[in-house]
């Protein structure tokens, strides 16, 4: 059964294509994100300030991060990102059922963004969101599932006069990176651990 059980955790270790805003972003939504938990969220697990692109089958080379981040800054026509309200997109861990909870990320990719260079990506996110915090199905349900970002963190952050984000963020700097993501046994709760990889920035226009 240990050996099983430690099979099911090998299959479990995923690896994402993320996108990294500039580390002055990632602190204010940090900011954001301290703020909501203090006035009351619970229930959740934290996720990195990154917006997740696509689960890949395996990491991408150097040379398919830099193919990457040509293909997003030419999603954006060469303009600033802008950062929106709180929503929320499934998580592909279907094994553990979660939600991923975060701000909209306001860049509309296609299905075939990549083209036929790279042949990795197993599923692309919609929306396209700035994780803040996963949370379980059952968590969510609890807690109210008919509109459940609004409810978790939006009310929190409201009733919180230090809440850091009042208004609509917006960056250019940018970078894309691996994220290689698995779950581990803490006593009886399954929690997880990530890691960011190296960042290769966007070019400053599209090409």
């Amino acid at each position: 059964m240990k050996n099983e059980t430690m099979k099911a955790k090998k299959q479990n270790k995923k690896v994402f294509l993320v996108l990294v805003p500039h580390r002055d972003v990632r602190s204010i939504l940090q900011k954001y994100c301290d703020e909501t938990v203090k006035a009351g969220l619970t229930g959740v697990y934290s996720f990195p300030c990154v917006a997740p692109i696509a689960e890949l089958s395996e990491e991408f080379t150097g040379d398919e991060l830099k193919i990457a981040a040509r293909s997003l800054r030419a999603a954006t026509g060469g303009e600033k990102m802008y950062i929106g309200e709180d929503t929320n997109v499934s998580f592909p861990i279907v094994e553990e059922n979660m939600t991923l909870l975060g701000r909209n990320l306001d860049l509309n990719i296609s299905p075939n963004i990549f083209g036929e260079e790279i042949k990795k990506v197993k599923k692309l996110f919609s929306p396209l969101i700035i994780g803040s915090w996963l949370i379980p199905k059952a968590n969510e349900q609890q807690l109210g599932a008919e509109n459940f970002a609004a409810k978790s963190a939006g009310n929190f952050a409201a009733k919180n006069a230090s809440a850091p984000l009042r208004e609509k963020l917006s960056f250019r700097a940018a970078a894309t990176a691996n994220m290689y993501w698995r779950p581990f046994q803490a006593g009886d709760e399954i929690c997880y651990k990530w890691k960011i990889g190296k960042l290769t920035w966007l070019p400053n226009k599209a090409m």
